[in-house]
Formats: structure tokens, sequence, C-alpha cells
């Protein structure tokens, strides 16, 4: 390899300017001091760490009402400016969001949170209640502080909730929309979900008055003589679940993000943040009935991972929350997501991550698919710190000025790849009732677990054999432009799509299937095959006649297998590696004229990896961790990636 000549890009690379850096999370700034020369002296200390901005809020000391915090905080605000530091606002008094740190309520109690609790009569007959969610939901749970919440379904709620919160940044600080570029929302969630679950715990679904109305409107059949199936497997319980909770994200979406959106973009700022537990398509369902549905109302959407391990996330469910909000930004043709990072699953156990680890975390989620990182990481000067040491500031800089690196060469470039995976959350839906257990519980439906565990399954099986993918949901899929031998959304074009193991789907989605079956496209089916309508309103005669369609055009495998990797690799998807091995992950990015591969090691062992690629001129491999760029002598790319490491190849 011969030493490269530096030129703009190399030269943003190797020192990211701010836009690129670390966004850190600070709620006090009168934690750093009440004048002027103290807050200036703690932000030059924290910018010497090489982060590039601010994620901030007015001080949650007599949240929204004292002038003497809103000095304070309008006074941090400018001095970060005059520092160059990249500003986002934060929502709301600890989380989560939506509550205005309780002022919603105070204002209307009867926005509270609700459910329909089902409860047995004497006469031995269910019975349907509303009821107050409070105790053993995340109102009690969370770490912050229990506080009655508000209900997500009541147009009112947010709408108090931006009053109160928005427009009180909105006039005090002049020409918002030039000097905020995003408001980030905490996990707004429903609250009929348990967490520790209280003696007396009913089962519960989502409520609010007009929900009977709307479902009517939208689904063209009365709710109310439907209920039973619901909580239970009676009449045509499979079909009702999926339209209740589609309808359920539908208000979700409308009357909480849609709300925020509509007053972001009126104000020229970007609505983001991140809901509540992303791990398991349960509990998409049990906190707000579809994640899709949701992410479309954020103009960033957003993730949190609370562990710094990245192994631990690669192994688990950890790393496809950054696939899912990556997939979604993608069908909606958006460039910008981001992730909440921090080892607060570390610290709970009395530990830290290491500086391999974190950068390591942030890697896999840019491979992934994030872009932009707001840090809950201590801050390194906090006079709190566990660990004020001169080597943690240092090991503080080098991780922003990796994560800068990261950012300068994927926020702006756009995401390629062959394969595109269902969103199987109706088949989720379909066999979801509620329970009073805690939601870390399994579902008592074994087949909902068979369908979530497969999904997350299938998801990393794919990645460790180097094939990259989006997650797409139904709606996406029915309006995909289709072509020969592939179809598009959005910026994407894809050459296979995978039906995982599933109950219930749409019709209207299964007929675009088979015709991009019958233009070229590779389907497969893997696990189980839906066999029924995820609609009440649709028959599952017709979803069975569509599969067996399919099924006739498609590769089918029980399950996953050599097989199926050599039918993608066939059709065209992934990227190969001579000395592949299942820690080595790829994606996959073109940047202006250039094709970006990102490389990285989820092992502790430092990997030789050799691939050919299809560009004619000589790579160059560009190292996030040094910021160093050299040329490589043939495209017959051989690397080394260091454990826990990545790196790129740029064929220009």
């Amino acid at each position: 390899m011969n030493a490269r000549q530096p030129s703009t890009l190399h030269e943003q690379f190797r020192n990211p300017s701010n836009r690129y850096r670390t966004l850190q999370i600070i709620h006090n700034f009168d934690s750093f001091g009440t004048d002027e020369a103290s807050l200036r002296q703690r932000l030059e200390w924290l910018k010497a760490t090489g982060i590039g901005g601010l994620v901030c809020n007015v001080s949650f000391k007599d949240y929204m009402r004292s002038e003497e915090q809103w000095r304070i905080f309008l006074m941090g605000l400018r001095v970060a400016e005059e520092l160059g530091l990249h500003l986002w606002l934060y929502d709301e008094e600890g989380y989560p969001s939506g509550a205005a740190g309780g002022l919603v309520l105070e204002r209307n109690p009867d926005l509270e949170a609700i459910g329909l609790v089902r409860k047995m009569g004497a006469d031995g007959k269910p019975r349907y209640e509303v009821q107050r969610m409070y105790e053993g939901t995340h109102c009690t749970e969370n770490v912050y502080k229990k506080r009655r919440y508000v209900n997500l379904l009541h147009p009112m709620a947010t709408r108090i909730f931006i009053e109160v919160t928005h427009e009180a940044y909105a006039r005090r600080i002049p020409n918002l929309g030039k000097r905020i570029h995003a408001i980030f929302t905490d996990e707004p969630s429903l609250m009929t979900t348990y967490i520790r679950p209280p003696a007396d715990a009913l089962p519960a679904v989502p409520w609010v008055e007009d929900l009977p109305e709307q479902f009517k409107r939208r689904k063209g059949y009365d709710l109310m003589p439907q209920l039973e199936s619901l909580y239970t497997d009676t009449g045509d319980h499979r079909g009702v679940r999926c339209d209740f909770y589609e309808v359920v994200a539908q208000l979700v979406a409308e009357r909480y993000l849609g709300q925020i959106q509509q007053w972001c973009r009126k104000h020229g700022i970007a609505s983001s943040g991140h809901l509540l537990a992303e791990e398991k398509l349960l509990w998409h369902v049990m906190y707000y009935g579809d994640l899709f549905t949701c992410l479309r109302r954020m103009d960033i959407p957003g993730i949190d991972i609370l562990s710094s391990d990245p192994l631990g996330l690669a192994a688990g469910n950890g790393f496809l929350v950054p696939k899912l909000i990556s997939s979604a930004a993608h069908l909606m043709g958006r460039t910008e997501t981001m992730s909440e990072t921090s080892d607060f699953a570390e610290q709970m156990s009395g530990k830290r991550a290491t500086l391999a680890q974190m950068k390591a975390t942030a890697s896999l989620q840019y491979l992934l698919g994030i872009n932009t990182i707001t840090s809950y990481y201590p801050d390194p000067y906090g006079a709190t710190h566990p660990n004020n040491t001169e080597q943690r500031r240092t090991d503080y800089a080098a991780y922003n000025a990796c994560v800068g690196r990261l950012s300068v060469l994927l926020r702006e470039a756009q995401h390629e790849c062959d394969v595109a995976v269902l969103y199987p959350v109706a088949g989720v839906q379909a066999n979801f009732y509620p329970t009073t257990l805690s939601m870390y519980q399994p579902h008592p439906s074994r087949r909902l677990n068979e369908i979530d565990d497969g999904f997350v399954n299938l998801c990393r099986w794919l990645l460790q054999h180097q094939i990259d993918f989006d997650i797409l949901d139904e709606a996406a899929i029915q309006k995909a432009q289709i072509g020969r031998r592939q179809f598009r959304v959005a910026k994407e074009r894809y050459k296979a799509l995978i039906i995982p193991s599933t109950d219930a789907v749409h019709t209207a989605t299964l007929q675009q299937v088979l015709k991009m079956a019958q233009n070229g496209v590779t389907v497969v089916l893997v696990g189980e095959p839906p066999r029924y309508a995820a609609s009440r309103n649709e028959r599952d005669e017709q979803i069975h006649g569509l599969v067996q369609s399919l099924m006739r055009r498609a590769e089918v495998f029980p399950s996953l297998s050599d097989e199926m990797a050599s039918v993608l690799r066939l059709a065209g998807c992934g990227v190969q590696l001579e000395l592949a091995s299942p820690e080595i992950w790829v994606a996959r990015y073109r940047r202006g004229g250039d094709m970006v591969y990102f490389l990285i090691n989820l092992s502790l062992q430092d990997r030789q990896c050799r691939l050919r690629l299809p560009e004619a001129r000589r790579p160059s491999v560009w190292d996030p961790e040094t910021g160093g760029v050299t040329t490589m002598n043939s495209n017959r790319a051989e690397v080394r990636i260091p454990a826990l490491g990545g790196v790129f190849l740029v064929c220009t």
C-alpha cells in the first residue's frame, strides 16, 4: 500500500468537524454553574473531549416554570453556539416524554393513560371496564421517577404537551429553526403493559374514548361486539387483533408523533427521538401497535442502545434495533438516523465499557444504518464521575473522533443492499392477547414467540453471511415499484425478498409479492408461510390460494440453511468474502461516485479478510480508528480487521 495524497474529504475524515461528532446529552446547565464564566469553562472542557454538540433542555428544577433556570439555559445555549457546538433540544423532564414533567395532567387529569381491562362478573361472563393505568407499568418502573402519564391516544394530551414545552422554547429562542436542528422525544409509550405486575393486575388493551368511533371509521365494522377476541381466542380473533393494533398504531402515530412532527416542520426543525422497547416484535405490539407506522412520523428516526457490549448486542436482540430504524428511514427516502448510546447496562452491574467496546458499539450501529450518536456516556469532567481521570478524558476524545469519522463517510451516503425482509408484525398481532405477566416474561402464545425469535435469528443469520438487508413493512411492499428481477422502494433497489415465518399477512401484500416473483425477483419463504388474513375484512381462503401460487415460484426453505445462502448468492445478493466468518459483517454504501464497503469484526481476534471488488479502480482503505487512508495495489482487496474493529474500503 502507498500513502495517498490528502484531499478535502481525507482531511474531514482525519479530523471531523463538529457536525459529524457526538452530541452530548445534558439536562441541567445549572450543574455547570449559574454564571457565564463557569458555564463557558465547563463547556470548553467538554468540547475539548471532541464532542460536536449538545442535546439539552431547561433544567428539571421547577421545570418550565423558573425564570432563573430559563436565564441559565438560554445563557448556556448562547455560549455553546459561540463555541461552535451544534444543538438539539430534549423535550421532557426526565422520561417518558409527553408528560411535560406532570404539567399536562396538572392542567387536565382526565388525559391520564387508560386501558380497557377484562374481569369476570359474578355470572361468569366477562366485563370490560376503563381503568387508569399506573401501578406496575413504565410509569412506576422507569429509572427516573414514578409519575402518572398521559394517554398517547388522546390528541388533547399532545396538544397541551406541545403548548407547554415546544411553544415555550419557540417563544424564548429567537430564530429557533436556524439554531436548533432537532427535538428529541424520549420513550413515549402506551401504558397497558406491566413490567412489575401488581397483585391486582388485570389484562388491559390500549383505549381512548373515541376508539370505537375511530375503529368503525377506519375498519368499517363495530369493535364493541368483538372485544372478547382481543383477550381470548374467540371468533375471528386474528383478524380483529390485527385490525385493532393497526388502528392503535395509527392513532399513536397521528396523535402523538404526528402532531410533534407537524409542529417541528412548521418551525423549521426536525422531529427525532425514540420509542420504548424496540428489541422485540412483541413489545412493538404492546407499546405502540406497530413500530414502522410510528417511525413514519419521525423526521430523524432514532433508538436507544443502553449497552456498550457489542458482542452481547450481536448475540442478542440489540443489533436488530438500529437495523429496524435505518430500514424505516430508507423506505421513507430519509438519510439521517440517531442513536442515544450509553453503557447504562454495564454501569448497573458496577462496570464501565472500555474504549474498544465503545468504538465497536458505534461501528456496529453505523454498519446497521445509524449515523448520529447522542451520548449518555457520563461527562468525563463531571464532579461525580466514578473514574474522573485524564485517561478517561483522552479515551472519550478518541471515541468522539472515531464517531466523527464514521459519520463523515456514512451520513450523506446512500445505503445499498440486495435483500428486503418482511416486517412480520401482523403475525405477532394475530397471536397477541394481553396478560398480567411482566413484559420480560415469555408470552403464553408459543406461535407468537416462534415468529418473534425466528425473525431476529433470520436477520442475524443474514449479517453473519455478509448479506445486508432492509426490513420492509407491508405498506412499503404494497407500494414498491416492480421491475425486471428487482423492485424499488424510495431510493433502494432489491433483488430478493424474504418472507420470514409468520401467521398473518394482508392480501394486497401477497398479491404484490406474487407479482414480484412473476417478474423474476427472488422470493424466499423460510419457516411456516402465512395462513391467515391480517384483517377481519379479508378472507383466509384468499391468503391460502395466494400462498400456494407463490410457493410454485418462490424458493421455499423449512429453516435457515447453506442452501438458502447459496440461492441468495446466486441471485447476486451480499458481498462475497474468500475468508468469510460469521464474525465479519459488511454493509455497502454509495457516496457520490464512490462505492463504500464497511467491514466490522465482531470477535476478540484480528481477522484477515479477502474480497474481489467489482469496481475497476483500486480501492483505498480508510481507518476510523486513526483517520489514516492508504491505497491498495489491486482490486483484489485483502485487509486485516482488528479485534472489535472496522475498516472502510472506498472504490473511487
